[in-house]
């Protein structure tokens, strides 16, 4: 307990999060519990009258722009749940509190699908614990905050049909030449998972031109992509970041049924990966791209063409610790450390 504050809030939790803070999960299984409770203890009686608990769930954003010589700061914020509380404290007369130790206990039960915690330079969401202790005039209250960092698996994809148990799956025809799928195990991707990727590309299509040829493929990559888009009723700022890159030049084994590949690609965990998230004022999107240079075995390098799959991603929270097996990762390039630090590649 700080020695200058009578009071503290301590989150009931074995968990911790970024930043050495406690942390909770929320899952579909679970609505999200924050618990714990205000502890006041003085060894004196202390001028002051009651202790006020209030919590809350904000997202907010601040970012400047240059016009001239003129900088405008835009700054927002959307407050997504409160709750508060009033505790009564001894007192040995009025406005004097009683020496000796309190505890107060509190619980949040946070709204379903509750989006996990951000924190970047210019956007953020955060779960925010302020216990206030007021006192008359001329003494000032004293205020003690704990923030709570939260893990949410519990947000669906958009659209009314998403399951999150379902396996993913993009196809589609490249240049009307080379049918091509790609698949993932479930709707949801929780963030330091390793997530399996298939790649199959088929034989080229009969009105192809190139029936009998096999697919080359020069040089692959892989691209996990954040795109960030903070909101002002009068500006809106966008950002993109490459969060990893994974190259794949070899091990394209080609098949009488045409190239078959699964990578394990490893998501990075918070904060340096932000969760999918809708909310006005900020919000969280991803992609995964295969960039590929590719040409038939009857063709050089130098004929090699340009092959490009975006696929549009979800991800979330990930589970509460032992709900899924440890995973050995591949070796990867994390491209960026921090949020909200954009940049325009592919």
């Amino acid at each position: 307990m700080d020695r200058e504050k009578p009071m503290r809030i301590v989150i009931q939790t074995p968990f911790r999060g970024p930043g050495n803070l406690p942390a909770i999960y929320a899952t579909p299984e679970a609505q999200g519990e924050i618990q714990g409770y205000v502890e006041f203890d003085s060894s004196e009686d202390i001028k002051g009258r009651n202790i006020d608990l209030y919590f809350r769930t904000k997202s907010q954003a601040r970012w400047t722009r240059h016009y001239g010589e003129a900088t405008v700061v835009y700054r927002n914020k959307d407050v997504l749940q409160t709750q508060k509380w009033d505790f009564d404290l001894p007192h040995t007369q009025s406005g004097l509190i009683a020496a000796g130790k309190s505890q107060f206990e509190f619980k949040v039960t946070l709204d379903t699908h509750t989006p996990s915690s951000i924190k970047g330079k210019r956007g953020w969401l955060s779960y925010r614990l302020r216990a206030t202790l007021r006192r008359s005039f001329p003494k000032r209250n004293i205020e003690v905050v704990q923030d709570v960092w939260t893990f949410s698996s519990s947000l669906p994809a958009p659209g009314p049909s998403h399951l999150p148990d379902e396996p993913t799956e993009f196809s589609g025809v490249w240049e009307e030449r080379l049918p091509y799928l790609l698949s993932y195990p479930n709707k949801s991707i929780y963030l330091g998972q390793v997530l399996p990727l298939t790649i199959k590309f088929g034989p080229f299509l009969k009105t192809s031109g190139h029936v009998g040829q096999e697919l080359a493929i020069l040089d692959a990559v892989i691209k996990l992509k954040q795109y960030t888009r903070l909101w002002h009723r009068r500006d809106v700022k966008t950002e993109t970041k490459e969060i990893l890159e994974i190259p794949l030049n070899d091990g394209w084994p080609v098949g009488p049924y045409g190239i078959e590949r699964t990578i394990d690609i490893p998501i990075p965990p918070a904060p340096s990966l932000s969760c999918t998230t809708y909310t006005r004022t900020v919000r969280k999107t991803h992609k995964l791209k295969l960039i590929m240079h590719v040409h038939t075995n009857t063709t050089t390098a130098k004929q090699a063409r340009e092959l490009r799959i975006e696929m549009d991603i979800h991800l979330t929270g990930p589970r509460p610790p032992n709900d899924l097996p440890p995973e050995e990762l591949p070796p990867y390039s994390l491209q960026w450390e921090g949020d909200d630090e954009g940049d325009n590649s592919d």
